[in-house]
């Protein structure tokens, strides 16, 4: 589990090399320099939403860290593909950057946190199902973790059919992940619950 905190930092570190230093010369240099931090548009969306979903998905296995008791060997098997997809986020981050007004780009995009995310879901599943964690987490914890990760797979996969559209519109569905904390119940500390039944 250090292991995968130490992948999710470097994932969500890297995503700022999608960034260029805009290189501007002559007159009008505050003209040109706006300019070319405008053209970044798509880098900085970009930017934000996969910050945003990386840092939930380490808050959700950051939880499921804290109610393991043991492993075994499908679990790191599916940890490694999972974590594999969560390194992988950078790029598609900075096709999106570059390539954002291309219905290529943006589903690519989308398509890629939707996988990411049902995974994540799974290796709770997994774990549960497996006796790998506290015997005392709340019975519907798992439907929890499948409502959030759903949910949030749901808006990127709704804005596939919009990007096919009009791929500039596709980014616009994004907006409804930073209300999820209003529409969704939060999920239980099931690692307060677990430590407080020790």
């Amino acid at each position: 589990m250090a292991f995968s905190d130490g992948v999710f930092a470097i994932a969500i570190t890297l995503l700022v090399l999608a960034f260029r230093l805009p290189i501007v010369h002559g007159a009008r240099l505050d003209h040109k320099l706006v300019h070319s931090l405008l053209h970044e548009a798509n880098v900085l969306i970009g930017f934000v939403v996969s910050f945003f979903v990386i840092a939930r998905l380490w808050m959700t296995h950051h939880r499921l860290s804290l109610i393991m008791r043991r492993v075994d060997g499908r679990f790191i098997a599916l940890n490694f593909v999972f974590l594999g997809l969560i390194v992988f986020l950078p790029f598609p981050t900075e096709v999106l950057g570059t390539y954002g007004s291309t219905t290529s780009g943006t589903v690519f995009y989308a398509v890629t946190l939707s996988v990411t995310l049902v995974l994540s879901a799974s290796v709770w599943t997994y774990a549960i199902r497996a006796g790998l964690v506290d015997k005392h987490i709340p019975a519907d914890t798992l439907r929890q973790v499948w409502l959030r990760s759903g949910f949030t797979a749901a808006v990127f996969l709704a804005s596939v059919p919009v990007a096919i559209v009009a791929p500039g519109k596709a980014q616009l569905v994004w907006l409804a992940l930073f209300v999820q904390h209003w529409i969704l119940p939060r999920p239980d500390d099931v690692a307060r619950r677990a430590a407080a039944s020790d």
